[in-house]
């Protein structure tokens, strides 16, 4: 499908511009084999993005030798960080308001940068010179533009982020996003956390225990935090929570499929000792 596209013709532009997201933690075989022979017949006319926030940089090094590849590894910003760009857009614009408005703009924005410059570009059209902006004055101007990934969801379990972890699923039911794919996300970091208690237990050292199930150094810091709240006893709830919400998708009596993965999304993020 990607090849196919990637070779396609506009009738009405000479550029093409793929923007592909990968969701998985490896290319195998059969897809490095596509992209090999891809970048042997390049179609000059079109640009492919391929994000792969899963896969380690490491894995990538394959493709670094092709002159007609270029990998680049960023990191997304923090909410802290984003607030930090939003008050200094903010006040690039001399535009005077509460503290709690950069915290405002990006609930409603979150994963969406270009959304969050327009509200800023709006605000600084109406905003009436020497006046303190409030949140009367910005909420009426706020939709919920927030554009999460999916991988995200389990970065909002492990850190205990209810309102995050419910928001993007209910933005991927809108979206019709295929609950298959958000069950097997959350029950592979059941799982991950059930692999990581077990090796604690062993008295095996937290970042070698990391090391050995290939969580990243960037995301160490989640599964620290997540392992304070979580017993074994729970984790194998969840799991059979999970086992149960697939025989629920396979037996086609899903009607209900979202709200139990909202249900088992809010056990995750709230489960203690």
């Amino acid at each position: 499908m990607l090849i196919e596209e990637a070779n396609s013709y506009s009738l009405f532009a000479k550029q093409t511009l793929l923007n592909v997201y990968l969701d998985k933690k490896t290319i195998e075989k059969p897809g490095k084999e596509v992209l090999n022979h891809y970048l042997e017949h390049i179609n000059p006319h079109c640009l492919i993005i391929l994000r792969a926030p899963q896969i380690p940089i490491k894995q990538l090094q394959w493709l670094a030798n092709h002159d007609n590849v270029l990998i680049v590894q960023a990191f997304p910003l923090t909410a802290a960080a984003l607030q930090s760009w939003i008050a200094s857009e903010l006040k690039h614009r001399s535009i005077h308001h509460d503290s709690a408005i950069p915290a405002l703009i990006h609930q409603y924005t979150q994963g969406n940068m270009l959304a969050c410059a327009q509200i800023i570009e709006k605000l600084a059209l109406i905003y009436e010179e020497n006046n303190v902006l409030t949140s009367q004055h910005v909420i009426p101007h706020l939709t919920d533009q927030c554009d999460y990934q999916l991988y995200e969801l389990a970065d909002a379990c492990l850190a205990a982020q209810i309102e995050k972890a419910v928001h993007l699923l209910r933005q991927a039911c809108h979206n019709r996003q295929e609950p298959t794919l958000i069950l097997w996300l959350i029950t592979q970091e059941i799982r991950q956390m059930i692999q990581l208690l077990h090796k604690i237990k062993q008295s095996i050292p937290f970042t070698m225990a990391c090391s050995q199930l290939n969580i990243w150094p960037q995301r160490a810091r989640l599964y620290q935090a997540a392992s304070t709240r979580f017993s074994l006893d729970k984790l194998y709830q969840l799991l059979h929570l999970s086992k149960q919400l697939d025989e629920q998708i396979k037996s086609n009596q899903n009607n209900q499929i979202w709200h139990g993965l909202e249900y088992l999304a809010i056990l995750f993020c709230s489960s203690t000792n």
